[in-house]
């Protein structure tokens, strides 16, 4: 079914038209270009139609982009480079985390009125940022327009109640908090990596008080979660909005809840001499539907992805959420976006390289010089993959609940009927790994990033039989990430396994297990996931696991 398209708003409407709110959080280092190294955020933002009068549209750039306590855009010589230092400290650990979010928040308290959907989407710790901003409107609540300065206090507030519900965990589940310490292992009935979570007989079933857990004996809470979650519901009672449905017959006050939330290789915003690992935002109670993009082949430490099967969740009670994370072959840019790809680089055109190509491709990073004269025209590039995944899901949403359809312009029908075209293209796309010499990352970027690997200090998510562990030795070393035993499969992850003799990615299911997607010249067994609509997404299959290559 085509996109949905906007007539300009033109004629009276007869009902009221909620509006749609889109929040874009771009990567770290990332911003605005007008070529085709843009990341998909701004590629997806390029695409929906800013014209319709019911559509409002927020762009931020990436972590690192920009001075947050600059006052004039004219600055001397000083101020340039203390402008400077202060974003490559923040690309580095994400100092401005915080003004990241409680901007996005203060966009949505002015703009949002009863009955407006919400879309978010995030590239790298943009998409941390935008599902910590989701779940946090949730929780604490979205303020009453006028309240600006109550902004910082709902955000430290949060603060308070994730810390109280970590500790409350541990404490109150000593069994469970081993796998708690990496984030709780999916389970087949873990709906993180795939599955749409449904009610059972399409009847609403009373979830177990917040008290008890999901077989519905009662849970002991911490006094530190207590009074975080006292203060967040007295918060909530007197300075936020609610929205109201209906829930088991009768009708309910709760937060606003976003929408949709779309993000690219989500990464915790790790400051690099942190002593352990953030907390995983968890992701049940933060939208409605969500879809994650998960980089098969990035190895790098400060780039371990956030997983949605980490995330510490209550099923139970958001039996309604639709929650998917897919795994896509390439890096964490060839995911995301974020590099050029050209028709004369025969780095993009599989073309043999003169020895000053090879010489220029090893000591500079590929970026575009000049904006692209016709973005319709560029070549595609893995990245593009992920990126018509995430439309195409917009569209099915829009599809079953068309009042909340997003509107776009003409150019998504062109992008569209040119992928099918020239898929190819960006199935047999280049691999950009940072940690590889002549990857498209310069020499000395190259060296600083293995460095980084030896560091002892950095700790991250490792998958092993009792669940995800927060660990720190042995070293990274470029290991390349763990995949869950239930992880959900792109098709065209599954096609450059099976085409490209040149691909055997390393990623495994923990600890010191072989490779399981493929393992000496041997690919793992798949089965399309069940449920996943492949009558309706015929372009975009997924496909689970069923024989991992180690064992065939």
């Amino acid at each position: 079914m085509p996109a949905a398209l906007s007539n300009g708003g033109q004629g009276p409407a007869q009902t009221p038209v909620p509006k749609k709110l889109v929040l874009c959080f771009d990567g770290t280092g990332n911003t605005f270009t007008g070529s085709n190294s843009d990341t998909n955020v701004v590629k997806i933002l390029s695409k929906l139609d800013r014209n319709d009068p019911n559509q409002y549209h927020y762009y931020q750039t990436g972590i690192g982009t920009y001075d947050i306590n600059d006052e004039s855009v004219n600055k001397s010589w000083f101020g340039e480079v203390r402008s400077s230092l202060s974003q490559t400290i923040d690309q580095g650990i994400g100092t401005t985390f915080d003004a990241h979010v409680l901007a996005g928040y203060r966009f949505l308290m002015r703009y949002y009125d009863s009955g407006d959907k919400i879309y978010m989407f995030g590239f790298s710790r943009g998409a941390f940022t935008a599902k910590f901003l989701a779940r946090m409107i949730h929780t604490v609540g979205l303020l009453c327009k006028g309240n600006e300065e109550m902004v910082p206090f709902a955000y430290r507030l949060y603060q308070r109640y994730l810390a109280g519900e970590v500790e409350d965990f541990i404490v109150a589940h000593p069994k469970k908090s081993k796998k708690h310490n990496g984030g709780k292992a999916a389970s087949n009935n873990n709906p993180s990596n795939g599955d749409i979570i449904e009610p059972s007989d399409g009847e609403d079933e009373e979830p177990p008080p917040d008290d008890h857990d999901e077989a519905g004996d009662p849970v002991t809470h911490g006094h530190r979660y207590e009074v975080a979650r006292d203060e967040i519901e007295a918060f909530s009672d007197t300075f936020c909005r609610k929205e109201t449905s209906m829930h088991c017959g009768r009708m309910e006050e709760s937060n606003i809840k976003v929408f949709f939330l779309g993000i690219w290789d989500c990464v915790n915003s790790v400051a690099v001499l942190e002593r352990t690992t953030p907390v995983p935002v968890p992701v049940a109670g933060t939208a409605h539907h969500v879809r994650h993009a998960v980089a098969v082949d990035e190895r790098r430490v400060k780039f371990k992805a956030a997983l949605l099967a980490q995330d510490m969740r209550e099923t139970s009670r958001h039996a309604h959420e639709d929650i998917r994370e897919v795994w896509f072959p390439g890096c964490h840019g060839d995911v995301g976006g974020g590099w050029p790809a050209s028709d004369d680089n025969p780095l993009d055109s599989r073309g043999e390289m003169t020895l000053w190509e090879r010489v220029r491709n090893v000591w500079t990073t590929r970026r575009d010089k000049r904006p692209s004269k016709a973005l319709g025209c560029d070549r595609f590039q893995m990245s593009d993959v992920p990126l018509a995944w995430m439309i195409r899901e917009v569209e099915l949403v829009g599809e079953r609940e068309p009042a909340a359809a997003l509107r776009w312009r003409e150019s998504v029908h062109a992008f569209k009927a040119r992928f099918a075209k020239k898929k190819k293209q960006a199935l047999k796309g280049v691999i950009h790994d940072s940690l590889a010499f002549g990857g498209g990352t310069a020499f000395f970027k190259v060296l600083l990033w293995k460095c980084m690997e030896w560091l002892p200090f950095i700790t991250r998510w490792e998958l092993e039989d009792s669940g995800w562990r927060s660990v720190r030795f042995p070293l990274n070393k470029g290991h390349t990430r763990d995949i869950p035993k239930d992880a959900v499969l792109h098709e065209s992850l599954l096609w450059r396994l099976k085409n490209d003799p040149t691909y055997c990615p390393g990623n495994n299911h923990g600890g010191r297990l072989p490779p399981c997607l493929k393992h000496k010249d041997a690919v793992a067994e798949f089965e399309p996931e069940a449920g996943a609509g492949a009558e309706e997404e015929p372009e975009h299959k997924i496909y689970k696991i069923v024989r991992s290559a180690s064992d065939l």
